[in-house]
């Protein structure tokens, strides 16, 4: 079971690089699943302010899936990003029974 979980986070970390949701004010990269020592599953990854001016806020939202099935959500939000600044993901999966096998980026969204 562990082989199988490094291998789809390495393959989604691949497969992500760097993720553009339509939105060329913003980059979103390396998402991943970490574990936390209490056994929950979060989603970390980076968000870069593209621009050359504040935004004033951003926010991320992922779908949950277990073999495909949408399962659960987790979503982030950040507030006056600052031109060029990066922020780190830090979000925790919202599940009710079911542990989720891989996600994928729902939106990505900024207002200025």
């Amino acid at each position: 079971m562990k082989p199988l979980l490094i291998l789809i986070l390495l393959a989604l970390t691949f497969s992500w690089g760097v993720a553009r949701a339509g939105d060329k004010r913003i980059s979103i990269s390396d998402l991943h699943f970490v574990k936390t020592v209490k056994g929950h599953m979060r989603i970390e990854g980076l968000v870069k302010n593209l621009t050359n001016h504040p935004l004033r806020q951003v926010y991320v939202a992922f779908n949950l899936l277990k073999n495909g099935m949408v399962v659960g959500y987790s979503t982030d939000i950040v507030f006056n990003l600052q031109p060029k600044q990066e922020w780190l993901i830090n979000t925790r999966c919202h599940t009710r029974i079911v542990k989720p096998d891989h996600f994928r980026l729902a939106e990505l969204s900024a207002i200025p």
